[in-house]
């Protein structure tokens, strides 16, 4: 198979990852919950971050299972997306193309986890609540325990995807890619700090359901304008990759 044709497979195969990411967030943490609404998790001692524990709450089992399942099982479609980044960011050096890469890999790898322990933590919580005091004190200390799971392998995760990509803008914006400089303001990266921002400056702009989905709403975009670029026929393709 024609390189040419890998590298448009891959960035197919990085917007349907962006969009199975999407979905997942959508369907784990698409709520925007009043704490306060659940006394067991407001006035918790052992429950520290009282906003994770009370995001999932309002969500059925099976529509967080599919938030859960969804993303992992496209896993390989987001790293299969790294090969036409790989190729198009070769120029910029065979040694530090390879970090951006691995950084990458790694940092997706990763992610299910992370993914995941929300879902844990949601049916924990859920659990919790529909017991009595003295029993549900157990299940919220198991609770807390996943959300400090949760917190560990979403900031490895997350903190790594933001460095490899931080890796791949800084490139690019030196123009020693074979992607246009201004992809650097696309990359996943920047995108999805303007879009965080944006929630936070005008929150109305952006439905409940889409805020904690923000990373991977850039992600999708940048692999929109990348299959955008990769498609255009004898344009803007590495050296050799025609």
């Amino acid at each position: 198979m024609q390189k040419t044709t890998l590298m448009k497979l891959s960035s197919l195969s990085g917007i349907l990852s962006g969009i199975a990411w999407m979905v997942g967030d959508i369907l784990l943490v698409g709520f925007k919950p009043d704490v306060s609404a659940y006394p067991a998790i407001a006035q918790s001692d052992v429950i520290a971050d009282k906003q994770i524990a009370a995001v999932m709450l309002e969500g059925s089992t099976g529509r967080f299972m599919a938030g859960a399942l969804v993303a992992a099982f496209t896993v390989p479609l987001m790293i299969f997306a790294l090969y036409h980044i790989y190729q198009m960011i070769k120029p910029a050096g065979r040694v530090f193309s390879a970090l951006c890469v691995t950084a990458l890999f790694v940092a997706f790898t990763w992610s299910p986890l992370a993914h995941a322990s929300f879902f844990y933590v949601g049916e924990a919580c859920k659990t919790a609540l529909q017991l009595d005091a003295a029993s549900a004190a157990s299940v919220l200390m198991m609770a807390a325990t996943f959300i400090d799971m949760l917190h560990i392998t979403w900031a490895a995760a997350i903190g790594l995807t933001g460095i490899g990509w931080l890796l791949v803008s800084a490139a690019i914006l030196r123009g020693k890619t074979n992607f246009p400089r201004f992809f650097a303001f696309l990359t996943p990266l920047p995108l999805s700090v303007f879009f965080i921002g944006l929630h936070y400056a005008v929150p109305q702009m952006i439905p409940d359901a889409l805020a904690g989905a923000g990373f991977n709403v850039a992600a999708t975009i940048f692999y929109t304008f990348t299959a955008v670029f990769c498609f255009r026929k004898n344009t803007a393709l590495p050296e050799g990759a025609r």
